[in-house]
């Protein structure tokens, strides 16, 4: 699978690092005045004893912080997120973009090594001798890791636009992964798959012989890419999913599943007023086959809310699982036992347990383990990891339990990335101050407790985190919600915006016919990851006014 890096107090889209710390660490929104509790954060914690699913052993880190890449000379971290997470000839890959000036990494694990413990498990794969990323100079294109796929036998590797760049995504690929070994698989099309308003591609799937991806694309809307042969490629949607002409008010595809022999993308939708951001939709769209020009189904769509757009989170016992968010800026999940429209049943409360702080959930954020399905929801005081078995409870929710505390192992891990490597549950983190960690545990019955130790002790474990205890009610009620002054699309002036005509667009039979009459929406800072405000350039992530921010 990606990340369409797709919201934190971080959050108002522009507003800078030093007033969104401002803003933070107030409990009063509204007149409400939001109970909190104070503990110490452990390390790790098992989930509740009584849960139907086996207990976790705490989480330990394996790696060094952002693996030694990055805190510079002034010993600061810029945009350390974690990108991307795939096992491929047996060896566990992480995609990355290194400290904002770097560009874009990939680190696996070292041959032999099935269970990493320490920095020494790992090694860097996508850099040249000079430190570019896959050779190439200008790092702003290969900002950061977008997608990574396996695909008849080659490691497939998609890279996204940094800051409010638009030079094309790129692709690459390689037969064994390692160092000096990758080639450009768009090649015969060029970057941008033609067009350099095509700044991501995301989340590529494998599908009745065709690997596919989905870019986002602001003048034309989002495209859907597919290869046979991994080097020629053909457009499988009329741009933004329309169905007559191009339509650029779905503007990124973001997730993308198989399942129940169908293809998913998870979009985003501009809604009602493109200016704003506050009435965006999540769509979800499927087909069947991508023969000549394949017929998409619209099967889900989400309520209007901040920046909204489909995340899909998997597969568990026969039904899928989607996330989107509610009116009030919590993630919501819904699963449907067909994916068909109208079959989406809600079975989480927002914010899974109403906190609205939980707000959304990263590509590959979430992952099917041991009879559980596992979701990493994005938090600005730690992200906080939970699980279900899928059994529904009297209130029509499934029983999700929440697993260790905030972050894991410290509140600045606020996104993380799931998935299994050798019977073990990794969570891949973004963290804003001391770097990206790796963190495994093991959540198989009887599974014993675990051996290694943290190789890098920059924690802060021991540190009273204020957690919040406000029911359901009380937060999801409207007057709780933060009222940020929202700083419009339409209001900005994004100075260094191509003004791209239609004539820039590739030409396949599927291009768009006429020229966008509304201009793309302006794009994140540079190397503000926390920003999801849909630009060129943006990355995975969401971001919101959250009732609670870390202190």
């Amino acid at each position: 699978m990606k990340a369409e890096k797709p919201f934190d107090l971080t959050a108002a889209p522009r507003l800078s690092r030093a007033l969104r710390k401002m803003l933070s660490g107030s409990a009063v929104f509204g007149g409400l005045i939001v109970i909190l509790s104070v503990f110490p954060l452990l390390s790790a914690q098992a989930a509740n004893p009584s849960s139907s699913l086996p207990a976790c052993q705490p989480f330990v880190q394996v790696n060094e912080n952002a693996f030694g890449l990055g805190g510079g000379a002034d010993g600061t971290f810029r945009s350390e997120e974690g990108f991307e997470v795939l096992v491929f000839n047996g060896q566990l890959y992480l995609g990355m973009e290194a400290d904002n000036t770097m560009g874009a990494r990939i680190w696996r694990t070292k041959a032999g090594v099935t269970l990493p413990t320490s920095q020494a498990d790992w090694e860097e794969v996508a850099a040249d001798p000079q430190g570019y990323p896959f050779g190439v100079t200008n790092v702003a294109q290969n900002d950061h890791i977008d997608s990574l796929a396996e695909f008849n036998g080659y490691l497939y590797a998609s890279t996204a636009n940094g800051g409010s760049s638009t030079y094309g995504t790129r692709v690459f690929r390689s037969s064994t992964g390692n160092p000096h070994s990758w080639e450009d698989a768009l090649v015969n099309i060029g970057a941008g798959f033609g067009s350099v308003q095509n700044t991501n591609f995301k989340d590529m799937q494998v599908f009745n012989g065709w690997l596919c991806g989905g870019t986002q694309n602001w003048l034309f809307g989002a495209q859907v890419w597919c290869t046979q042969d991994g080097l020629n490629w053909v457009q499988k949607n009329l741009s933004g999913f329309g169905v007559a002409q191009h339509d650029n008010r779905t503007v990124a595809v973001w997730s993308g599943f198989v399942y129940r022999d169908a293809l998913y993308f998870g979009v985003q939708n501009l809604g009602a007023t493109r200016s704003s951001s506050y009435d965006d939709l999540g769509k979800l769209y499927r087909t069947r086959n991508l023969n000549g020009t394949p017929q998409w189904e619209e099967v889900f769509v989400s309520l209007p809310g901040y920046l909204n757009r489909v995340d899909i989170l998997g597969e568990l016992d026969g039904s899928l699982y989607i996330a989107s968010r509610g009116s009030s800026g919590g993630i919501i999940v819904y699963r449907s036992p067909s994916g068909d429209r109208g079959t989406w049943q809600q079975v989480s409360l927002e914010g899974m347990n109403g906190t609205l702080a939980n707000h959304a959930v990263v590509v590959d954020g979430a992952v099917a383990y041991e009879g559980g399905l596992y979701v990493a929801v994005s938090n600005n005081s730690g992200f906080q990891l939970w699980r279900t078995s899928g059994t529904l409870q009297g209130n029509g929710m499934v029983d999700w339990e929440q697993v260790g505390g905030s972050g894991l192992t410290e509140v600045q891990n606020v996104h993380s990335e799931l998935v299994v490597f050798n019977g073990h549950l990794f969570a891949w983190t973004s963290n804003y101050v001391h770097g990206q960690q790796v963190l495994r545990s093991n959540c198989a019955a009887g599974a014993g407790l675990p051996s290694p130790t943290p190789t890098n002790t920059a924690q802060s474990s021991a540190t009273p985190t204020l957690l919040p205890t406000a029911t359901a009610t009380a937060q999801s009620s409207p007057t709780t919600q933060p009222s940020p002054t929202p700083t419009l699309r339409s209001t900005e002036t994004p100075t260094v915006q191509p003004t791209a005509t239609p004539t820039a667009q590739p030409s396949p039979t599927l291009a768009p016919s006429q020229t966008p009459s509304d201009t793309p929406a302006p794009s994140c800072p540079q190397g503000d990851q926390s920003c999801l405000n849909p630009s060129p350039n943006s990355k995975t992530y969401s971001v919101f006014l959250p009732i609670l921010a870390k202190p």
